[in-house]
């Protein structure tokens, strides 16, 4: 078995069942594993690296799950970043393999020695290179639980001498254990404090006029969405990814928001005392209702954004900020 074996191996067991690409020499160890085990998982092939970089986020938006692209070294791996930073700004599970120039010649001026690693650094929640056949699956399994746990792009950088290195024992450090790491997801229940339900509660029924911001992560929340526009005579206005939310012939919404939104959503968002955002990272500040006082509690299974898409099936899974009349 081949260290690509390996990484083909391993994304099987994760559920991958496709991955979007384009051949070439700096991965020739990965597209052969990819042949030999067709029947097991399915290669796109593309015309451009960027397309399968955006194939494989579009592919998560609509499935929810991982998404995986591959492209060869040097200018195969940088026609990726297009398309993942599609992924990392949407908040979508993508997995991105490299090539890399032969593992000692890296830093020496060879032929397409671009250095992926580094490149991907900010794009990706999750980045490393591959240092042997013993380190794949150890590698493999965090880049796919790392991607679907944080929503954000994996990057593994694949010496291609290193991809057709057959696995042998003998190869391991004294402390890497075979099979230590598991395929296994685990998600968090990502369950509010009672606290934070009971304040949010108390802000939202302090408002008089309240407003629901509704994106792609309140899709799975229609019922809830209105169960809430009706018991706080709010509208809904969606945000252009949260479409899908509500229907548009709903009595509870006025439409969207932003450069293809309507006059009543702007007009419901500039007259609101208190708003109520789910599932969005909605960006375009300038339709936002004018904030002067802030009162923010932070619901979100990633904290650091405010609004930060997320599937869930409580509305109450927000961000409110109240405003102050001017």
């Amino acid at each position: 078995m081949t260290a690509a074996d390996v990484l083909i191996e391993s994304l099987i067991d994760w559920g991958v069942e496709v991955v979007f690409g384009l051949p070439g020499d700096g991965i020739n160890g990965i597209m052969e594993s990819l042949r030999t085990q067709q029947d097991k998982i399915r290669f796109v092939q593309v015309r451009h690296e960027e397309a399968a970089a955006l194939m494989a986020s579009g592919y998560a938006k609509f499935t929810g799950l991982l998404g995986v692209c591959l492209a060869t070294s040097g200018p195969g791996g940088i026609h990726l970043l297009n398309g993942l930073y599609d992924a990392k700004l949407d908040s979508q599970p993508v997995l991105a393999i490299t090539g890399l120039q032969f593992h000692d010649l890296i830093g020496t001026y060879t032929q397409q020695d671009v250095a992926l690693d580094k490149l991907f650094i900010d794009v990706s929640v999750f980045n490393e290179r591959i240092m042997g056949p013993t380190h794949v699956e150890n590698i493999t399994d965090l880049a796919c639980r790392t991607a679907m746990a944080y929503r954000g792009v994996a990057h593994i950088a694949f010496p291609v001498d290193l991809q057709e290195k057959e696995v042998k024992q003998r190869q391991r450090s004294k402390r890497n254990v075979p099979h230590h790491t598991s395929d296994v997801y685990a998600r968090s229940a990502r369950l509010p404090d009672q606290a934070d339900l009971e304040r949010a509660a108390d802000i939202l029924n302090r408002g008089e006029k309240v407003a629901i911001l509704a994106g792609r992560g309140a899709l799975k929340a229609t019922d809830q969405l209105e169960q809430a526009a009706e018991l706080l005579a709010a509208p809904i206005v969606k945000a252009l990814l949260g479409k899908a939310a509500v229907p548009d012939d709903s009595p509870y919404t006025t439409g969207g928001i932003g450069l293809l939104g309507t006059k009543p959503s702007q007009e419901a968002l500039e007259d609101c005392d208190t708003l109520l955002m789910v599932g969005t990272s909605f960006p375009y500040i300038e339709f936002m209702p004018r904030l002067i006082k802030r009162a923010e509690f932070k619901l979100n299974w990633i904290p650091n954004v405010s609004g930060y898409d997320f599937r869930s099936k409580w509305a109450w899974w927000a961000i409110a900020a109240t405003r102050c009349a001017s």
